[in-house]
């Protein structure tokens, strides 16, 4: 009797979280999902005299930061075609967090990329795109906190500059195998 007493009440502790997150979720994936899709077909349907998206064309911003209780969290890039013409994001952007200078490392972390293998997605003028940068934040007094990230669009020298305003640092990991600090590629917003 214990048993199936503590078996339902996990199972309904179980349904109400899924139906709890599925509920706040719901409006924001499907949001995500249909602009996935557009974002999908623009980039199948973007003539291939399109260029990519250069550092001229682009306004860079910090968005959201997502906690999934992992231990790290997630900060959107926001990537936003400030020109008057289309281009296509494609490939995940160069990431540096520059701070003060560590004894080791020096004053730039700069972060592992990684291939999702998406195909990249069309921006027209006033559209978004954004890259998730995954972070191990440091929390304690003496974290190393970055004052400015650096991100340079894939295939350009010239980088974009946000100054870093989270009230947390990021454990450096440089020369790490699987260090918990990386940054994907784009996808829609």
């Amino acid at each position: 009797m214990l048993r199936t007493t503590l078996g339902a009440l996990a199972l309904a502790g179980t349904a109400l979280t899924v139906t709890a997150c599925g509920a706040g979720a719901q409006a924001g994936q499907s949001a995500l999902g249909a602009q996935s899709a557009a974002g999908a077909d623009a980039a199948r349907t973007a003539s291939a005299d399109t260029p990519r998206c250069g550092t001229g064309d682009l306004d860079a911003r910090f968005g959201g930061v997502l906690d999934d209780g992992s231990g790290q969290l997630r900060i959107q890039l926001e990537y936003t075609n400030a020109s008057d013409h289309e281009c296509i994001l494609r490939g995940a952007p160069g990431v540096d967090l520059v701070g003060p200078d560590d004894p080791v490392h020096g004053p730039t972390y700069s972060v592992p990329r990684v291939d999702d293998g998406d195909p990249g997605y069309l921006l027209t003028a006033g559209e978004r795109g954004i890259a998730e940068l995954t972070v191990l934040p440091d929390r304690s007094p003496e974290a190393w906190r970055p004052t400015e990230l650096v991100t340079i669009p894939p295939g350009q020298e010239d980088p974009l500059h946000i100054p870093w305003s989270h009230d947390f640092g990021v454990l450096r990991q440089d020369g790490a195998t699987h260090p918990g600090t990386y940054v994907h590629e784009f996808k829609p917003f």
